[in-house]
């Protein structure tokens, strides 16, 4: 079996795409159940312009952890995501960064 490489995905989301996000944010959860169940994904979330405020998000993009044999299985799974297809995310400005975890807790 391929060694298996774990890579930090920093995605900025396409300027004034935050109507769109939302509207499929559904979508792209159901979808990625499976995914963080075969281990795909460890974790994922949106990044922010600032921290929270009064519970609201300023999200600007997208950060997640892959474990993946390649940087091109991640942009492949990437450009499935209905977030790429929807035009929500700035795929062409992916950073794919190969990562090596030092410390980790249990959620």
């Amino acid at each position: 079996m391929a060694a298996q490489n774990e890579w930090l995905v920093l995605m900025k989301d396409k300027p004034n795409s935050l109507e769109a996000r939302m509207k499929v944010r559904p979508q792209h959860l159901e979808e990625l159940k499976p995914q963080v169940e075969s281990g795909l994904w460890v974790f994922g979330g949106a990044t922010l312009n600032a921290p929270p405020s009064d519970g609201k998000l300023d999200i600007d993009g997208s950060c997640m952890l892959g474990i993946a044999e390649t940087k091109e299985e991640i942009l492949n799974r990437l450009k499935q995501d209905v977030y790429a297809k929807s035009g929500v995310w700035d795929i062409e400005n992916v950073q794919i960064i190969p990562f090596k975890c030092a410390v980790r807790k249990p959620l």
